[in-house]
């Protein structure tokens, strides 16, 4: 082949388009799409964003007893180095507790784990129980020293999932980008996703106060070089409880969220749950990318400045 035709046909060359989806990573489902110039170039891609995936989760799994996060929280009171990964989540998770004057807050986790034990036996958990762990919650979780290492002070359980999944998926994404000959990418973990490339996509909003899988949507926004997450629905808003009190939420049972990454869509629209609209906008507004559709208990849609639906 003449050299001076090489570049040429390559441009001529229909991209390859790779679309798989894995079970059961990251507590869900994870689907990968990727364009390149080959199938080759796709496939590389898509296995350094699993490897990537494999790497990070055996950081972040709480599940796992073997984890980095599992092991750091059997050891209260302890200096302990971290790696960079498991710091910089940390230090992120710190900057939301604080933003949101504790309604992000690692340690719902441990609210959330009264109220199912006391379910399990028909009731609400004891008030003065509640109130107590509260209390605890007000408290830095952790303090980072900056020399690579930190000390836990929480004495209840911590989650991080609801920063780290997001975290991992710009990872994975921003990781498949970077490699030779990729034309776009999309990292999808259960609704939270992250585009780089191409043109984008149109994203549906669901109803998130009706658990009908065939209801029409809400309405449909454009994610292109950036991210989405939701928090709340029909099937799982129950679940969200406000750290600042140790009670349910429901005010606001549908969130969604677009973002310049999926770290922060991710952390937001848990947040934004939380506290309200009124309140939740105005921070959805102060973020910078940032834009928001809240959905209220009855039905009305309060949108950010920056807020896109289709005309």
């Amino acid at each position: 082949m003449l050299p001076v035709l090489a570049p040429l046909l390559r441009v001529l060359r229909p991209p390859y388009r790779l679309h798989s989806v894995y079970e059961r990573l990251l507590g869900t489902e994870v689907e990968l799409q990727l364009v390149a110039h080959s199938r080759a170039r796709a496939e590389a891609a898509e296995s350094a964003a699993l490897d990537e995936l494999e790497r990070l989760s055996a950081i972040f799994n709480r599940f796992d007893p073997g984890s980095e996060l599992s092991r750091w929280l059997t050891q209260p009171g302890e200096r302990s180095r971290l790696s960079p990964e498991l710091l910089e989540v940390l230090a992120l998770a710190d900057g939301w507790r604080t933003v949101t004057h504790g309604a992000f807050h690692p340690g719902a986790d441990a609210l959330g784990g009264l109220w199912r034990e006391a379910a399990t036996h028909g009731q609400e958990p004891d008030p003065a129980g509640l109130t107590a762990l509260v209390t605890q919650l007000q408290s830095a979780p952790w303090t980072l020293h900056g020399d690579g290492t930190a000390t836990l002070h929480a004495a209840y359980p911590l989650g991080l999932n609801a920063l780290a999944k997001g975290w991992i998926v710009d990872r994975m994404a921003e990781l498949a980008w970077s490699l030779p000959d990729i034309q776009a990418v999309l990292i999808n973990a259960g609704g939270d996703l992250r585009t780089l490339g191409g043109q984008g996509l149109a994203v549906t909003v669901a109803d998130p106060l009706t658990p009908r899988d065939d209801a029409p949507p809400l309405t449909r926004v454009h994610v292109q070089n950036a991210a989405l997450a939701s928090s709340g629905g029909a099937h799982r808003h129950s679940h969200l409880i406000d750290p600042r009190n140790g009670q349910p939420v429901q005010d606001v049972p549908g969130v969604t969220v677009t973002a310049p990454n999926c770290a922060t869509a991710d952390a937001l629209a848990t947040a934004l749950s939380v506290l309200g609209p009124e309140a939740g906008l105005a921070l959805a507004d102060a973020t910078p990318g940032c834009a928001a559709l809240m959905v209220t208990r009855d039905r009305k849609q309060h949108a950010s400045q920056r807020w896109r639906s289709p005309s």
